[in-house]
């Protein structure tokens, strides 16, 4: 797993917004007392500038800090017209950065958006950014980056698993998967 770890959020699916901008009573990023929407939308754009978020997702924290349904309703309304909660901006930097830039495949950003509770509508107009890449050279250029971490002790027919597993863990299809492991790996004949 990267640095950056399989729950990370994408840089830039949400522009910043500031607290104080929303509510201009408040102080030191709390709302004063009375102004619960306020306070919740006041909440909701600092967890979301730390790191984009879905709607789900900041449903969710406003449930545990036991914000009223209504109110957070209202404060998610509120987040929405600035921006700081945008399901498809967020699915669409989510493709970006995995899909385009680490080379993910369909089936596995498709199922990490799912996870994040992302409306099936907007998981697949964000999988068009990547509906045109060659799958086989990104799967081809993975595997070979991947290829030296592997033991050199291994047979080419573990190399070509090894090198199988990572890229359908990756979220290729496994007929694709285990194509470019023969290739990669140097092994000319059919393998189980």
């Amino acid at each position: 797993m990267s640095a950056r770890g399989a729950d990370t959020a994408p840089a830039g699916a949400a522009p910043a917004v500031n607290a104080d901008a929303v509510n201009a009573d408040a102080v030191n990023g709390e709302a004063v007392a009375g102004d619960a929407v306020g306070a919740a939308v006041a909440f909701v754009l600092r967890s979301t500038q730390q790191r984009p978020q879905t709607e789900a997702e900041v449903r969710a924290k406003l449930a545990a800090r036991d914000v009223e349904g209504d109110v957070a309703q209202a404060a998610l309304a509120r987040a929405r017209a600035l921006g700081a909660v945008d399901d498809a901006a967020f699915a669409r930097a989510w493709v970006d950065d995995r899909g385009a830039g680490r080379g993910f495949g369909t089936a596995r950003l498709r199922q990490e958006l799912r996870r994040r509770l992302v409306p099936e509508p907007l998981i697949a107009d964000a999988l068009l950014a990547i509906e045109d890449r060659d799958d086989l050279a990104v799967a081809i250029d993975l595997a070979r980056d991947r290829l030296p971490s592997l033991p050199a002790t291994l047979q080419p027919e573990a190399v070509a698993r090894r090198l199988q597993d990572y890229l359908v863990r990756r979220g290729h299809h496994p007929g694709l998967a285990q194509r470019v492991a023969i290739e990669v790996s140097g092994l000319d004949r059919a393998w189980d």
